[in-house]
């Protein structure tokens, strides 16, 4: 069970009415999450470009898209410019990294560790492809 101080830290955080802090306290899932939330920052999620053919937004092999372990984008370690159609196939498995930590579970085992872009490629009528391996690494102990 997490402490007093931390639970009333969230509650701030997270602006909620004393309502809604009820509602929320009642969930014995969150009070679960509680538990394993300073495991979050020690972790970060990086999307790296294994395969890019005709990419508009310009990905290209090697480029490393970064998340935190919340499922923050972290802007100034990623490129400039991030395809949406790459951020789509990318935002489930993000949150599943984030699931995995909330849970206490092991985040950097994944069976499937690759997505590809929405496009189909020019030759099935799209314009390009994007394929990315996902990696967790543990950033601190």
């Amino acid at each position: 069970m997490a402490d007093e101080a931390t639970l009333n830290f969230l509650k701030e955080m997270l602006g909620y009415t004393e309502a809604q802090w009820e509602t929320w306290k009642s969930n014995p899932r969150n009070l679960k999450i509680v538990e394993n939330l300073m495991e979050i920052p020690k972790f970060k999620v990086v999307f790296e470009v294994t395969n890019s053919v005709g990419c508009a937004a310009g990905h290209k092999v090697g480029d490393q898209i970064i998340f935190d372990g919340s499922g923050s984008l972290l802007c100034k370690e990623s490129p400039e410019k991030i395809c949406f159609g790459l951020l789509s196939p990318i935002n489930p498995i993000a949150g599943m990294v984030l699931d995995k930590i909330c849970i206490g579970e092991d985040p950097t085992q994944m069976a499937f560790n690759r997505v590809h872009c929405t496009d189909v490629g020019v030759d099935r009528g799209g314009w390009g492809e994007v394929v990315v391996e996902v990696k967790v690494e543990k950033t601190q102990e």
